[in-house]
């Protein structure tokens, strides 16, 4: 898979698939018992590492905001803080706080995508008139002509920076399906 073109690329990262996929394995029957008992103490030991880092100030700053900023890791933090669960909980808790902000505005883009994909492509459209598409998109939207962001989006190699990149040019050239899409200056 190529995570540069998931939807939620920054959800999908190689220390989070157990948490991911382990339940799913499980009810498929291909995990055993025994891994699906340490994969539920795993999730209760993340939640009580996430609940301590909210709840739990050091130098007067919860420890979840701590997390957020560079250069601060689990080593900064007291011995009795990091002994209450094991470190490879608390890499895992750092790496979802430090995540957590580019994950939101994600989540957000996706939102935002997903509605701009009913979003009308105007008949005859000269995409060489918008700036910040490559040449092979421009020549492939222009041979193929989609009629929606939905159906470029679709089209292989097409990548959601380019939908997104003829969105906004749409809008800011007021072409919302119009006819007139190659009459703008």
């Amino acid at each position: 898979m190529f995570t540069s073109r998931a939807e939620d690329r920054l959800f999908l990262r190689h220390e989070n698939a157990d948490q991911r996929l382990t339940r799913l394995a499980f009810n498929a029957g291909l995990v055993s018992e025994t891994r699906y008992a340490h994969f539920q103490e795993k999730m209760r030991l993340l939640g009580e590492a996430r609940l301590i880092a909210v709840e739990t100030k050091f130098q007067g700053i919860p420890i979840s905001q701590l997390f957020k900023r560079p250069g601060f890791s689990v080593q900064n933090l007291p011995a009795e803080i990091v002994s209450l669960v094991p470190t490879a909980i608390w890499d895992l808790v750092e790496t979802d706080f430090k995540y957590e902000g580019y994950a939101t505005r994600q989540s957000d883009q996706n939102r935002q995508i997903e509605r701009r994909k009913k979003q009308a492509i105007p008949d005859g459209l000269d995409y060489d008139m918008i700036a910040g598409l490559r040449s092979e998109t421009r020549q492939k939207l222009a041979r193929l002509r989609p009629t929606s962001l939905g159906q470029a989006a679709r089209i292989s190699g097409i990548t959601p920076a380019d939908v997104a990149i003829i969105s906004i040019w749409l809008s800011k050239n007021n072409l919302r399906g119009s006819a007139h899409a190659t009459e703008v200056s």
